[in-house]
């Protein structure tokens, strides 16, 4: 199983997504902006697409999932909370439930609803690897826009610490500077928010005024 990164951007986003792929069969995660730089991509390696995974409804993360669902005849997955909640709509929508396993191809796909970015930010655990769109960073976790998101926000990355081996390999949706691909024995050691397990703390560290550009992509 390979993992290929996109390195994408409209200017101002700059994003990382991914195409996960075994036996020239794969799935896209998040697709955006660069639609000939992901398709060629495909079209040179003869991979057959099976299917897309959206971490959340984010246009930065869902820029294209129409367009490749559309040429490809693929379904599009997202966590029934996030469509529900912010009324999200693409062809070939599949809403999928936390921990409910999805079967694509040869591929198994544990989707892990972890609500505080968004109301339904999922990550999706495949093997050894987790997509983790805006939940968890390799430096830090998402925004919240609210002291309520932050408490459900540190609810998902209890469980995210808890859940998830030490050798899985973390994929994020952005970079601020180290490498994505890390462990989650990196993460433990070297993202503060997994060290932080008091919720109030949690709360007041996320939400903080002098916290760090958000916009700040590498």
């Amino acid at each position: 199983m390979e993992v290929k990164v996109f390195l994408v951007s409209n200017g101002k986003m700059k994003n990382q997504c991914y195409l996960i792929y075994d036996h020239q069969m794969g799935i896209l995660i998040d697709p955006a902006w660069d639609y000939e730089l992901i398709n060629n991509f495909l079209l040179e390696n003869q991979i057959i697409l099976k299917g897309i995974l959206l971490t959340h409804s984010h246009p930065d993360h869902v820029n294209l999932a129409p367009i490749f669902a559309a040429d490809y005849g693929v379904p599009v997955y997202m966590s029934a909370a996030e469509i529900e909640a912010y009324n999200f709509s693409c062809l070939n929508l599949v809403p999928v439930q936390h921990l409910e396993e999805i079967v694509i191809g040869d591929f198994v796909i544990n989707p892990l609803v972890t609500p505080g970015h968004t109301l339904g930010s999922t990550c999706y655990q495949i093997g050894s690897h987790c997509f983790t769109g805006d939940t968890v960073f390799i430096e830090g976790v998402g925004e919240c826009k609210s002291i309520k998101a932050a408490e459900l926000l540190f609810d998902s990355i209890q469980f995210f610490r808890n859940y998830l081996p030490k050798y899985a390999l973390i994929w994020p949706g952005h970079s601020f500077g180290i490498t994505t691909g890390k462990d989650m024995d990196y993460l433990l050691s070297n993202n503060l928010y997994f060290q932080i397990d008091q919720k109030e703390m949690f709360i007041s560290f996320r939400m903080r005024k002098n916290r760090p550009n958000p916009l700040a992509f590498h």
